[in-house]
């Protein structure tokens, strides 16, 4: 398949409605990030959700546009650091996603040669790219590219873990607890008093 002849621009809020079709047309069901399909969300929430994003600041937006399919990828970036005990600057590279008919076709490398870019121009030497742990073929894709594994982000519901650590039982032990403090504290408070007038 020939390479796309695409060109890659910061997001505007124009985009958005591009995005939200881009998103909802990638397969997630391989991975997904929280624990729940992406797809299951709303276009409108996901039009919600990228106009918050493109407002906040705090990341960058590169989409690639081809003249006649109109928006086919995103590469979502942030400044960050490694981790919080080491803090080598990276710039993250999240939601690397092209749309099933550019791929192949070097939408995805011409998204990380803007991210480098950026990257560089932001004097930060290294980039740290997140792809869904099923993900097989993002996941190979980024190794082919030179990214090695740093560390696994497992997720979990807390009532998952409730069970998980015995703690099936602690909101109505806590409830107890707080009933009894109260009672303590009362009875404290009333013997006090007491104790005043008394005197």
């Amino acid at each position: 398949m020939s390479r796309a002849n695409v060109r890659v621009r910061p997001v505007d809020l124009g985009d958005v409605s591009d995005l939200v079709e881009l998103t909802r047309s990638v397969d997630f069901s391989s991975g997904v990030f929280s624990g729940r399909p992406l797809l299951d969300s709303a276009s409108d929430h996901l039009a919600q959700r990228f106009t918050e994003i493109i407002d906040e600041g705090g990341r960058t937006l590169l989409v690639a546009v081809d003249d006649t399919a109109g928006v086919v990828g995103l590469l979502v970036a942030r400044r960050d650091e490694i981790g919080a005990i080491d803090l080598t600057p990276v710039l993250h590279v999240t939601h690397l996603l092209v749309t099933p008919k550019f791929r192949r076709r070097g939408v995805g490398r011409t998204l990380l040669t803007a991210a480098v870019h950026l990257a560089e121009e932001w004097g930060i030497d290294h980039l740290l790219g997140t792809a869904a742990a099923g993900s097989r073929e993002g996941n190979r894709y980024l190794a082919r590219l030179g990214f090695a594994p740093l560390v696994v982000h497992r997720v979990a519901s807390t009532s998952v873990l409730r069970r998980s650590l015995g703690m099936a039982e602690a909101p109505e032990r806590m409830a107890v607890v707080r009933r009894a403090r109260l009672v303590r504290g009362g009875r404290s408070a009333l013997a006090a008093r007491t104790v005043r007038r008394g005197a």
